[in-house]
């Protein structure tokens, strides 16, 4: 990795307040772009900004909550009235639940698109007419590996709107790449942040005997991957779903 990879680089990335995305955003704040943190954790983006100020970085730390279009066009403008640009979007904002099919209530439902699909949806939107003008964009959809296969531990609704993000991905790559902006997604499976909390230490174990590196995914490990694909070095990568679990699942 080179300590300049994304000098003058704008990275907006949603629900980073903490976990995958924050760890994200502290990586290319380090490799010198500024970041936008956002989340409806107003605590944690508060904490969150302490830490990318102590490291030097220049950063916005915006509340935000992705199921509602205003506050997702709110946050771009915002990005752009204090950095003039947008070149990264990573939709990284994202709800699990673990509930059976009939404990699924209307309620949850609605939050899971809301925050899986609509939010990425709106952000999209939002930051196209800014890329394009630009004529560099650099777009990342953080989807799961329940959207390939199906997810037999989580309420029914999570694998769709995962699955969602990967025709997604596809159909912004294909009308984006001729305006020098990708689209890509990856797959991850098995990453402890705080959406795997209803793990217990058995499940964790059993989980990592079944993965052929024989370890759970790491914060770090995303971190890695996405920080490839939002680089300049990937621009020949288009409308790809990026597996990453230790080859759990292969395809």
């Amino acid at each position: 990795m080179r300590a300049d990879r994304f000098t003058d680089k704008v990275a907006l990335v949603t629900g980073s307040a903490q976990g995958i995305g924050f760890q994200l955003a502290l990586d290319i704040a380090k490799e010198g772009g500024k970041v936008v943190i956002s989340d409806v954790d107003d605590e944690a983006l508060r904490e969150g900004g302490k830490v990318l100020a102590q490291g030097g970085a220049e950063y916005l730390a915006l509340s935000c909550d992705v199921r509602d279009r205003r506050q997702v066009e709110a946050m771009v403008n915002k990005t752009v009235e204090t950095f003039g640009r947008i070149d990264i979007l990573v939709n990284n904002a994202g709800i699990l639940k673990n509930f059976t099919i009939e404990e699924t209530t209307d309620e949850l439902l609605d939050a899971t698109i809301g925050i899986n699909v609509m939010g990425a949806l709106y952000a999209i939107r939002a930051v196209t007419p800014v890329m394009k003008k630009q004529k560099y964009g650099r777009i990342i959809n953080v989807s799961s590996i329940c959207g390939k296969m199906g997810d037999h531990s989580t309420t029914y609704v999570y694998g769709a709107s995962k699955g969602a993000l990967l025709s997604l991905t596809r159909s912004v790559a294909y009308q984006l790449g001729p305006f020098g902006v990708t689209c890509n997604s990856i797959a991850p499976h098995a990453v402890m942040t705080k959406l795997m909390a209803y793990w217990d230490e058995g499940r964790k174990k059993d989980a990592a005997e079944k993965i052929p590196v024989r370890r759970l995914g790491t914060v770090e490990d995303m971190s890695h991957l996405m920080m490839f694909l939002a680089s300049g070095e990937a621009g020949f990568i288009n409308g790809e779903n990026v597996n990453i679990n230790g080859g759990y699942y292969m395809d």
